[in-house]
């Protein structure tokens, strides 16, 4: 359970399949069902949550890599992880499920990602995308150039990049993109 923890913690997306030949590798003996077992108990206890990519088919939506989430950036914290960013989106998703929304992720075949996809049924309500500082030129192209792709693709024109402290409003492309400060998007709601 140890070595579960802490691959989850420091994994951006979880395979059950390949944490379990990292074990088997170390010698370490223990059946993917177990494992499976593992990940759920956790999950069941609001300790980590996974997150699954956005597909409109539900079998690729359940096969993909699921993204992980930590109910407290505490737990993220005390064992290292001071990416700002990280801790930035895990807070963001932590508000995302306490304010019960349809959440995934939508990540390109050139791994081009967007945080989160809101969805009301099928139809794709929102995107938004977790970004510390956009005040980098490559930081900033990468961040709207994903939510332009995704806007155009799910029909989708509400987008918006929740930062440490930027707000503003951009015109590109035809498409408004709301920049929001983190404390400001938690007070809305």
């Amino acid at each position: 359970m140890k070595n579960l923890i802490k691959a989850l913690i420091i994994s951006k997306e979880f395979s059950v399949n390949k944490f379990y030949n990292y074990l088997k590798s170390q010698g370490i003996k223990v059946g993917k069902n177990i494992l499976y077992n593992y990940l759920t108990y956790l999950e069941d206890a609001f300790f980590v949550f996974t997150l699954k990519k956005f597909s409109l088919s539900y079998k690729k939506s359940e096969q993909s890599l699921p993204k992980i989430y930590f109910i407290d950036n505490g737990l993220l914290t005390i064992n290292g992880i001071d990416d700002k960013g990280r801790l930035m989106e895990n807070l963001v998703f932590v508000e995302l499920i306490r304010r019960d929304l349809d959440i995934s992720y939508y990540q390109t075949p050139l791994k081009e990602e967007v945080d989160f996809v809101v969805k009301e049924g099928k139809k794709v309500k929102e995107l938004l995308q977790v970004s510390y500082t956009t005040q980098d030129f490559m930081t900033f192209q990468r961040e709207v150039n994903i939510l332009l792709k995704a806007s155009k693709e799910f029909k989708c024109n509400k987008l918006t990049i929740i930062t440490k402290d930027e707000e503003k409003e951009e015109r590109i492309k035809g498409k408004k993109i709301v920049f929001i400060p983190a404390w400001k998007w938690l007070l809305k709601n």
